[in-house]
């Protein structure tokens, strides 16, 4: 793979590409990459790349035209322009794959106040930033980008290394030991120690989304998980975002019941399998199941003081249910 990097600062990026495993990879002839500075194709005798923006305004903007004649000479036929900007879409991991299978990226360092809007419509393919944050240019985030892209191209790393770390199916990786087997007084889980391999993979799963619940939860709408995991989600995660028809239908078929699923996303049961009903599913009969509370039971019971949700619990029921036995 080709990375380009067009930036006024070529030296920034001197060190952390000739070290570890980027440095490795070049010399193994898996990775090129070369920086490139942009007032090389500036035509004046003071190499001028900046202006002041029209309309006035704080700082300097990069003028249109030295910049496009360097992403377009750079760029080739077939290469992926990328923009560090401020503005662009967060960088993550899924992003990072996607970029190592392009063959020729060309990332475009943005600084000052930002690059002029005719470039990134003409020669720009996408803006990505590292964060919602803002840095003195995009030195920093390309070489953040290149990093990540890098350690995902064939060979540059073991492939099994790949597929147990942080967000791989959306997941943050779980706690790691070696030797020795206590220290501090703590010891390595038993487990680990048992040479029993599919206990060892059951007890990672969890503990990856035991700490994804724990640290990261916003990352548990999209990740990757059975039915049953997401049912088994601690209570802090349940009210991750709403689930779809199709994440209703997968939970009730592989087993797990309407009251389970309830909980999981936090909204009622009665919501549950009325949305599964207008998706067409099949709904099982209740297990044991037996008669619902009479309006009478549920006014008897009303008149001790006892609330709605006291008493679907009493009845075993769901709180619509009652409110639906109130109404009568």
């Amino acid at each position: 793979m080709r990375i380009d990097i067009l930036t006024l600062f070529p030296r920034m990026f001197e060190g952390p590409f000739s070290e570890s495993i980027v440095k490795r990879a070049q010399d193994a002839g898996l990775l090129e990459i070369h920086v490139r500075d942009i007032r090389e194709w500036a035509t004046d005798r003071h190499r001028t790349v900046d202006d002041t923006p029209y309309g006035g305004g704080a700082g300097m903007v990069l003028r249109p035209d030295p910049l496009s004649r360097a992403i377009r000479e750079v760029r080739g036929s077939g290469g992926h322009v990328v923009l560090l900007s401020a503005q662009g879409r967060v960088f993550d991991q899924s992003a990072a794959r996607r970029l190592s299978q392009t063959g020729h990226l060309l990332l475009v360092a943005g600084h000052y106040e930002g690059v002029d809007e005719r470039v990134v419509e003409a020669d720009v393919d996408e803006e990505l930033s590292i964060g919602d944050y803002v840095l003195t240019g995009g030195e920093l985030p390309a070489m953040v980008v290149a990093d990540a892209v890098a350690r995902l191209i064939p060979g540059v790393i073991e492939a099994a290394s790949l597929d147990h770390e942080s967000h791989t199916g959306g997941l943050l990786e779980g706690p790691q030991y070696t030797r020795p087997v206590e220290h501090d007084g703590k010891r390595v889980p038993p487990v680990l120690l048992s040479g029993d391999h599919p206990a060892i993979a059951a007890w990672r799963r969890s503990e990856a989304i035991r700490r994804t619940a724990e640290r990261r939860p916003d990352l548990l709408a999209a990740a990757d998980l059975s039915p049953e995991e997401r049912a088994r989600l601690p209570k802090a995660a349940r009210q991750a975002r709403r689930p779809t028809d199709e994440e209703l239908a997968r939970a009730y078929r592989s087993g797990i019941g309407s009251y389970r699923i309830a909980a999981r996303f936090g909204i009622s049961p009665g919501t549950v399998r009325s949305r599964l009903r207008a998706t067409g599913v099949r709904l099982r009969p209740a297990r044991g199941a037996r008669p619902g509370p009479t309006a009478a039971d549920v006014k008897r019971m009303r008149k001790t003081g006892m609330t709605v949700r006291d008493l679907a619990k009493h009845f075993g029921v769901s709180h619509v249910t009652i409110l639906d036995r109130l109404k009568r």
